[in-house]
């Protein structure tokens, strides 16, 4: 059956699976080698095993396909919830070394939860909350990220702290730093940074998270890893040895880990729930709104499905030992970019996925942790980068008070406290802007009366009677 033309909307399910498979097979390899390095980073960082990441990223291929609503978009674990896994596996250490399977369990429920969300058609809840007050979440993500990752990359350890004594800890530590880690570091980072102006085409047959995992490997041969031993540079000893690699088993079916829902009765534990719950969905569903935007053919999606998707995924990762999966918007963007036409480039992701892992293994134990500390610290500078600030300045003063008071708060709290604690800012400042009483202006708020009015000839008229904020540009 011929393809599509560029102006035909393709078939779905295994009518599109028929008419677009080449398309978005090709697509899935190009997602498929991005996913890999970063599934097994955001593992790393959320302190679970890597194999935990790879295995969120199959079941967001393959499991949640079938379920969602979105047509284009990649499903997997991603950066946005590594805050959210760690505060959970700190909450929830009683010291039996069971942190893990309890956290599973709140995976599991918070995918509970997002599953009776969608079927409750509260898809869009995730409007409720202001976008200044997203990004500054995001934002907070990727400062927690360059802190916790900066020391991985670094070979140094923190002392225990919040986020900001984290970040002070890299410079205290600097003179202690591994050179032959940092040296793997450095190296990575200007694969990443140098990898789109680099002419050569061999470069561009990979993605540079790939170059990064794959080049790393030569220094792990060169000061033989495998066996632990000292390096002497600069008149000092440092250590190198198999604590630096990637750990994962040889047999894949041995990284299953099961929930323990012992801790269910708990306060920590429903904290993990929540907060797990509102980023997930949060970021899910402005990732899908965000895809949509980019689809060629301009498809919608039934946002409550994709959280019953999401969610029922969530459940089945949880439960086999995996992380939260919700809808990331670089992969998706990826797959775009790589002309895929239906879901099926989603599915075919994760099958992918299946094959590097099973034909991949004993490279992937070669690789050092510093390769991907340094992927993840690139991936949470884009996170909070000046030009995040810089677009909440160009949309008005308040809105960049919105998102660094957001920023402030989670790095000092944490992200529960980051959503609340930004939202109640914002909509105190909002109020004391409006200069009416309080009552009034919820009332105004929730009951609006603003109303369109088609006029005809494709032109229409808001006609509006509330409180209203307009940005213009």
């Amino acid at each position: 059956m011929p393809l599509t033309s560029s102006h035909e909307i393709p078939f779905d399910w295994f009518k599109g699976l028929a008419q677009n498979w080449r398309n978005d097979l090709i697509a899935a390899v190009s997602v498929s080698l991005v996913a890999m390095p970063l599934a097994l980073g955001i593992a790393v960082a959320s302190g679970v095993p890597p194999m935990s990441g790879v295995l969120s990223a199959i079941i967001g291929g393959v499991v949640t396909t079938i379920i969602r609503g979105s047509h284009l978009t990649i499903n997997g674990p991603t950066a946005g919830l590594i805050a959210s896994v760690l505060a959970a596996l700190a909450a929830l250490d009683d010291g039996s070394g069971r942190a893990l399977n309890y956290v599973l369990a709140a995976i599991v429920v918070a995918g509970g939860i997002q599953t009776l969300m969608g079927l409750f058609k509260w898809g869009k809840f995730a409007e409720f909350f202001p976008s200044s007050v997203i990004h500054g979440i995001l934002a907070a993500i990727g400062v927690i990220i360059i802190a916790k990752q900066t020391h991985v990359a670094l070979g140094t350890v923190p002392d225990p702290g919040n986020t900001i004594e984290v970040l002070k800890d890299i410079f205290r530590k600097i003179g202690t730093l591994n050179p032959v880690v940092t040296a793997i570091s450095l190296f990575g980072l200007l694969l990443l940074i140098f990898h789109a102006r680099i002419s050569y085409k061999l470069f561009h047959m990979l993605p540079a998270p790939m170059w990064v995992l794959f080049l790393s490997i030569p220094f792990v041969y060169f000061f033989d890893f495998f066996h632990p031993h000292f390096v002497h540079f600069f008149g000092h000893d440092y250590s190198v040895g198999p604590q630096y690699l990637i750990e994962i088993p040889d047999n894949p079916l041995d990284c299953l880990i099961y929930p323990d829902f012992s801790k269910i009765h708990t306060g920590p534990f429903w904290l993990a729930v929540i907060s797990i719950t509102l980023i997930a969905s949060v970021e899910t569903l402005a990732s899908t709104k965000a895809v949509d935007k980019l689809d060629p053919y301009k498809r919608q999606t039934d946002l409550n499905r994709d959280l019953i998707g999401v969610g029922m995924s969530t459940m089945i990762s949880g439960a086999l030992g995996g992380l939260p999966i919700i809808s990331v918007i670089i992969r998706s963007t990826v797959n775009i970019h790589n002309n895929a036409r239906t879901r099926w480039s989603n599915f075919f992701h994760g099958v992918l996925l299946i094959l590097f892992i099973v034909l991949m293994a004993p490279l992937i134990q070669m690789v050092p942790l510093a390769a991907l500390a340094i992927i993840l610290v690139f991936t949470g500078f884009k996170l909070a980068s000046p030009r995040v600030f810089a677009h909440a300045y160009e949309q008005g003063m308040e809105q960049l008070l919105f998102l660094s008071g957001t920023l402030i708060i989670t790095l000092y709290t944490n992200l529960l406290g980051g959503i609340i604690g930004g939202t109640i800012l914002t909509l105190t400042v909002h109020i004391l802007l409006a200069r009416v009483p309080v009552t009034s202006f919820f009332k105004m708020v929730f009951h609006s009366g603003t109303r369109m009015v088609n006029k005809g000839d494709g032109n229409y008229e808001i006609r509006i009677k509330a409180l209203s904020i307009f940005c213009l540009s």
